[in-house]
């Protein structure tokens, strides 16, 4: 046998591994992704007959504006570190450190931000709703630094524990829930309290996890400076990624009153219960491929394929039970959700395979091209939104949120292929085809020597 031929044999059992490997942890994610849906139906049930379409709209209102001010402050550092951790492991307490420094005057930032915006974005709520969102604003601090430590887990591809975490916040959240409401004692304000407390548990247990496996480097001036060109080219994404998904809940209520806000939450809600599960893939999916080189493509397109089936299957459940389950589930005060969702559904198929391809051009170091799909879609919900807002109500909300989840989707296909160089025919679920993907020795050593290049 000949030195080449016994390095592709050895390859071979090592690509089989990898592979048994990352379908495990697949399958192990949607499988939590599919349990946490489950407690967030819970949750959502809870806060539906309890409070009513008014205070699940004021619980709707005061956690969505720290959520999204969290992720447009998080300059992209999850996705940053995620990728220079699973390119070089030996990183990890540097980049800690490195990242927690910067990210303290960003959340200082973000908070005076957030104490401007609000009035603003919470006009037609009442004057207690604003009152508890204040309050409740400086969580934003919890989740630019819930960021960077799941991230890190991410890069070390240490799935069994994000994945515990994942579960263990709605796990938490749902108790308390359940035993506040059991007592007698389930308001807007508890709710509110208890994600504040879950919020800052389950950093605790991230930050200490990832402290034990690596230790607090010394901040790192090169470093961050490296991964922040990274995530500074990765939060165009990011930014365009949270309006095109949140920017109708957070400028809704501003123009209706609470119980609109409530009925089109229930409907985004649910909607996005596709997008969670069906795009599950994509949270193990970037770290997984970019580990891999050229090789994680393959990756990427059999985790599309994954997305589409389990969307298919979801969405289309959804489309059809939507007007029983909602009435059943959550009383027939929700009824005007219906419409809505049904509109909603088929973008967040698209959207949730959408999701898969930017992984995987963030796996290809090209997060300015992921950049461009979420411009588009962010395009079209900046513009359109409040031009059909006020005259179109909540079922002009949700054909615009699906027209731009369309956009985003088509787009990303497009310069994924390009990225890659592959015909559209790879797209198409194939195993022969795929497994043709993985580099041959040569192709690897040209992957060696290219592999660093980027948008």
């Amino acid at each position: 046998m000949t030195a080449a031929q016994d390095g592709t044999a050895g390859r071979a059992p090592t690509q089989a591994r990898a592979a048994r490997s990352f379908a495990r942890d697949g399958a192990t994610t949607i499988i939590v992704t599919a349990l946490t849906m489950g407690l967030g139906l819970l949750t959502g049930i809870i806060v539906a007959r309890t409070l009513g379409p008014d205070g699940r709209g004021a619980l709707t209102a005061v956690l969505t504006v720290p959520q999204v001010l969290g992720w447009l402050f998080g300059m992209g550092c999850g996705k940053a570190v995620t990728f220079a951790l699973a390119r070089d492991p030996a990183v990890g307490g540097r980049l800690l450190a490195t990242w927690a420094l910067i990210l303290v005057p960003v959340a200082l930032v973000a908070v005076l931000a957030g104490e401007a915006l609000l009035p603003h974005l919470l006009a037609a709520q009442p004057a207690e709703t604003l009152a508890l969102a204040r309050l409740y604003l400086p969580t934003i601090a919890l989740a630019l630094m819930a960021e960077l430590m799941l991230g890190l887990l991410l890069g070390d591809q240490d799935f069994p524990v994000f994945n515990a975490l994942a579960f263990a916040q709605p796990a938490a959240t749902a108790a308390a829930y359940l035993l506040l409401w059991a007592e007698g004692r389930f308001t807007v304000e508890s709710a509110v309290a208890t994600q504040a407390v879950t919020s800052a548990l389950v950093l605790l247990a991230a930050t200490i996890r990832v402290v034990s496996r690596h230790g607090l480097g010394r901040p790192d001036a090169a470093l961050g400076r490296r991964t922040g060109w990274y995530a500074l080219r990765t939060h165009g994404e990011v930014v365009g990624g949270v309006v095109t998904q949140r920017l109708d809940l957070l400028i809704i209520p501003a123009f209706l009153p609470a119980a609109g806000v409530g009925l089109y939450a229930l409907a985004t809600n649910l909607s996005w219960l596709v997008v969670t599960l069906s795009s599950a893939l994509a949270t193990v999916v970037m770290p997984a491929a970019s580990h891999r080189g050229e090789s994680g493509r393959a990756l990427i397109l059999h985790s599309l394929h994954a997305t589409f089936a389990i969307g298919g299957v979801v969405g289309g459940g959804l489309f059809l039970f939507a007007e029983p389950a909602i009435h059943l589930v959550y009383g027939p005060g929700f009824a005007g959700s219906v419409l809505p969702l049904r509109l909603l559904l088929p973008g967040a198929v698209l959207y949730a395979a959408a999701c898969i391809l930017l992984n995987g051009l963030y796996a290809e170091n090209r997060p300015f091209t992921a950049t461009v799909a979420q411009s588009l879609g962010m395009a079209v919900t900046v513009i359109a939104l409040p031009v059909f807002l006020r005259s179109g109500g909540l079922l002009a909300a949700a054909i615009v949120s699906t027209v731009a989840y369309t956009l985003v989707f088509v787009t990303a296909a497009a310069l994924y292929r390009r990225a890659t160089g592959l015909p559209w025919r790879a797209f198409l679920p194939d195993p022969a085809r795929l497994s043709a993907l993985r580099p041959r020795r040569a192709d690897t050593a040209v992957a060696a020597g290219t592999g660093s290049s980027g948008d």
